[in-house]
Parts: C-alpha cells; structure tokens; sequence
C-alpha cells in the first residue's frame, strides 16, 4: 500500500480470479499460503520488525488479496491496528533502504533455487 508509515505488501494468488480463500483449490491454496509465507519472513527480515500482521480483507477491493504488513514496537499507531488510522502518507518512490529491490532480489533467488529442485 501506498503509506511509508509501514512496509506493506499486497499478495494476489497466481493465475486466478478468487474472490474469496475458500475459492482456490487446494494446491493453488497452498501455492498461495506459500508465497505469503516467504514473503512474511522476507519482509521481517529486511526490516527488523517486530511483528509481521497478516490480513485478508475483502470489503473494498472484492478480489482476494493479501496484506503483508511490518509493524514496529513505537510505529506510529502501535501496537492499535493500522486500518483507518490517519491519513496515508505516500511514499512518492522512495523506499527506506530499497526495500523492493532487496524483496525482488530474495524472490529472484527463491525462484532459481526452488526451479533447481
């Protein structure tokens, strides 16, 4: 999401139109359970934070969707939920530490690794 006051993903199951968990097959479940898996320790890791919160919501956006969200001890609504706290502060571009390239680089990597097996 676009708000710099946390790292925040948004995870969509692959090759699918679900609007709902329950809507995926078993395997594309666990492909989709996966993925947020490695993206939840990936985002821990390159942050350093101290809780990884996970959401499916679907009361907006109807398609199913992941929130994959760093949260920080001291952040600026800890440890209250971030839904609906203030206003979003954009990140115009400019992630802390680049972040994206350090996640698409471990992604890349996982890729690779897991196409070798």
């Amino acid at each position: 999401m676009n708000d710099c006051r946390w790292p925040w993903l948004i995870v969509l199951p692959r090759d699918t139109e679900a609007k709902e968990l329950h809507h995926l097959d078993k395997i594309q479940r666990s492909a989709y359970l996966h993925d947020i898996n490695q993206l939840s320790e990936i985002i821990q890791q390159h942050t350093v934070c101290s809780s990884v919160n996970i959401a499916m919501l679907g009361n907006v956006v109807s398609a199913l969707h992941c929130h994959v969200v760093a949260r920080h001890a001291g952040d600026s609504n800890w440890p209250k939920p971030i839904w609906g706290f203030e206003k979003a502060v954009a990140y115009n571009n400019n992630l802390p530490d680049g972040l994206i390239r350090k996640i698409q680089d471990q992604l890349t990597h996982l890729s690779a690794t897991n196409a070798q097996e």
